[in-house]
């Protein structure tokens, strides 16, 4: 018999979607992919050499994670992210995707998600068959969670367990980053109900206007959990390598994950930890490298933002990661006279019409009836156009058509539907 909570959970929708356009494509299909949101930059040099010269590496390492590598993501963390903490708080996992789901098999806790989280949060608690709850978010904020949502949220449900907030800056979907001032009076309330908060911080460094994001454990670093990696900043997905960061008060928890990891995937790959030392010693080179990446993915923001606005799309606006939210609700009616009322539909019919890839919002929290998208643009050669902006740094349009065509045809084909939806 199976486990009925894993029955019922679907494949991840970010992944499928990927395997779906794959599919098209190979059927001829010349498809926008704004579905997957996987960096397209290279990996530094660095990094791939640290990995060569580390292949022959085959031990087992200790369970929390390489020493050496503990150390040097304690020094990143202080000095590019403003955290301070020990290597003995510090946890290495298969990506950071991993450690947020043993983190929630630890935890005996009502989840709360505000609405417009990533799409594996709450499937990852569904899995254990945990209890979850979506916190109301608004679209004049970014979907961004307030203080004074968080405080109704406590003041309506008044909650019976232990609660664990998970909050994700900068954020996957809507690109939006919280603001040193958002996360003083998150921390207020956090404080006054005993919440612990797992802050999913794996695009950091993908900033828009400064070389990293805040983060809520600088304002409540007793309960605060980080959670990083190899995946997003580093354009190092494949290599599957998180870190998670145990504040001192929970210290005690230290041989709980331990255990856990132990009769689980035991220790990430010996030599992708030693190739992760090199990422985190975050030389000026790699630094400059991310930076670069940063200002490429900030004018193709700018450029989808004033596009689609000008058609009346409803755009979150990204300050860092690589996403935007998008709403069709302005042109509900004209949808609902093709059949259509909800995301899932919505997202399946623009692909199989106008070959354009995107998720519906009923992914990340919403309703079905709320027409929200994530999209995320990234469909193009990251060497290529990062060669290109060295010469140039002007992006502008013609740029984007030359350089990054499948985002600027992409563009073109949601201007296409709503067209067709005022005819």
């Amino acid at each position: 018999m199976i486990n009925q909570n894993i029955l019922s959970l679907k494949q991840s929708s970010t992944l499928l979607i990927n395997e779906k356009v794959k599919e098209l494509r190979t059927k001829g299909r010349e498809v926008s992919h704004f579905g997957f949101g996987q960096s397209p930059f290279p990996i530094h040099a660095s990094i791939v050499a640290a990995l060569r010269e580390n292949a022959e590496n085959n031990h087992y390492l200790p369970v929390a994670g390489l020493e050496e590598l503990r150390e040097e993501i304690v020094l990143f963390l202080k000095k590019h992210q403003n955290i301070k903490t020990t290597k003995e708080s510090i946890f290495i996992g298969p990506g950071s995707k991993e450690l947020l789901y043993q983190s929630i098999l630890i935890f005996d806790a009502d989840f709360l998600i505000p609405k417009g989280s990533w799409v594996s949060y709450i499937p990852q608690i569904q899995a254990k068959g945990g209890t979850y709850h979506i916190l109301d978010t608004n679209f004049e904020n970014d979907f961004k969670l307030t203080a004074h949502n968080l405080e109704t949220f406590f003041k309506n449900k008044s909650p019976k367990k232990q609660t664990v907030l998970i909050l994700n800056s900068p954020n996957n979907p809507t690109g939006a980053i919280y603001s040193k001032e958002e996360y003083k009076a998150l921390a207020v309330v956090c404080y006054r109900y005993n919440t612990v908060v797992f802050s999913d911080e794996i695009y950091s460094q993908i900033n828009f206007s400064q070389g990293y994001s805040p983060s809520i454990s600088e304002h409540y670093p007793e309960k605060t959990i980080v959670f990083g990696g190899l995946s997003k900043v580093f354009s190092a997905g494949g290599y599957r390598l998180g870190y998670m960061m145990l504040p001192q008060e929970m210290q005690p928890l230290q041989n709980v994950y331990k255990s856990l990891f132990s009769e689980t995937f035991s220790c990430v790959s010996s030599p992708i930890q030693f190739a992760a030392i090199k990422a985190f010693e975050y030389h000026p080179n790699l630094q400059n490298h991310v930076a670069i990446s940063s200002a490429i993915l900030k004018s193709i923001s700018e450029f989808i933002f004033k596009e689609l606005s000008a058609i009346k799309i409803e755009c979150t606006k990204s300050e860092g990661a690589f996403y935007m939210l998008i709403g069709f609700n302005r042109y509900k009616s004209a949808i609902l006279k093709l059949g259509i009322s909800g995301s899932f539909e919505l997202a399946n019919y623009v692909l199989e019409n106008y070959d354009f890839a995107m998720l519906p919002g009923v992914d990340f929290g919403f309703e079905k009836e709320e027409l929200f998208f994530r999209i995320a643009f990234v469909d193009f050669n990251g060497k290529k156009i990062m060669d290109a902006y060295k010469l140039n740094e002007i992006m502008g349009a013609a740029f984007l058509q030359q350089h990054a065509p499948n985002v600027f045809l992409g563009v073109e084909k949601i201007k296409e539907f709503v067209i067709s939806l005022k005819a």
